[in-house]
């Protein structure tokens, strides 16, 4: 098997790589990992090559514009890399007859009237923010592909980028001595790329095709996480409303995502302040088991 991942230095490519590299029956596949420094996503010329060079029998598609604010102030460039981005690689997969794999967002749904255990692969997408409206668009490309995957997730952490890991910030703020202002009315899936990676990983074995939610189980805001990231320091977090941030990019008040397709596959995901607990772990020790 061979696989090309797009974004492979990002957050959620390098859990990937890992846990690719982890399994026993994945370990031999051949990986080919590109990231913005190898070229324009996009270029629809240079991504067309690129694939076509690796001749893949998977394409997975982890590269995005992920940062809200970021894309409602640059409609254009959230527009050049999630779906434009999208497009080249959807075009590429059809030329190889590559299978895609594509991951999208909590954020293609409203949060404003969120059904009870949270929003089904079946129920309807309402992005509130360009961002959103751009991982939904990505969606319905890579829908045009005959064998294709969208996995839906939400609230990812477990990188090293302040950034776009949220717990992370948490952590390096209190270390940092500094003040730590965290939503306490907006929920969804705070979600390990660990465990992500590794469900992603099972259902590239078994060609799982559709539309999946993949997340960490339970529901959360970021206030609540950081009871369990910051321990007794969290008490020192102040609660803020969603409301009262300012953002530019309206969020979702509640995008919990339910899981009951993946359990039923047969896979199970960690409850999410399990998740919190294991990475709080790994940073602790720098080489902790996570």
């Amino acid at each position: 098997m061979r696989i090309y991942l797009t974004g492979a230095d990002g957050m959620l490519g390098t859990a990937l790589r890992a846990a690719l590299a982890a399994d026993p029956l994945t370990a031999g596949w051949g990986v080919r990992g590109v990231s913005v420094a190898d070229f324009d996503i996009g270029d629809p010329g240079a991504v067309r090559a690129s694939v076509e060079d690796f001749a893949p029998d998977v394409v997975v598609h982890t590269a995005a514009h992920a940062i809200v604010d970021e894309c409602e102030a640059d409609p254009q460039l959230a527009l050049r890399v999630n779906v434009a981005g999208v497009r080249n690689v959807a075009d590429a997969c059809r030329r190889t007859g590559s299978r895609l794999v594509y991951v999208s967002s909590d954020y293609v749904f409203d949060g404003a009237d969120t059904p009870d255990g949270g929003y089904r692969e079946t129920d309807t997408p309402g992005p509130l923010s360009v961002y959103g409206l751009s991982k939904l668009a990505g969606e319905r490309i890579v829908a045009t592909v005959d064998d294709h995957l969208v996995i839906r997730t939400s609230w990812l952490f477990g990188g090293s980028d302040e950034r776009t890991d949220n717990v992370l910030a948490m952590i390096r703020q209190t270390e940092r001595g500094e003040r730590v202002r965290l939503i306490h009315d907006q929920f969804s899936c705070p979600t390990y790329t660990v465990d992500l990676a590794r469900a992603m990983v099972l259902l590239l074995k078994r060609g799982t095709a559709g539309t999946l939610h993949v997340a960490n189980t339970g529901s959360a805001s970021w206030f609540d996480v950081a009871r369990v990231a910051l321990g007794r320091e969290g008490r020192a977090a102040e609660p803020v409303a969603l409301d009262d941030c300012g953002f530019l990019g309206r969020r979702p008040r509640n995008s919990t995502l339910s899981t009951g397709r993946l359990k039923h596959l047969g896979i199970t995901m960690p409850d999410w302040s399990d998740a919190v607990s294991r990475y709080r772990t790994h940073l602790s020790t720098g080489n902790g088991r996570t």
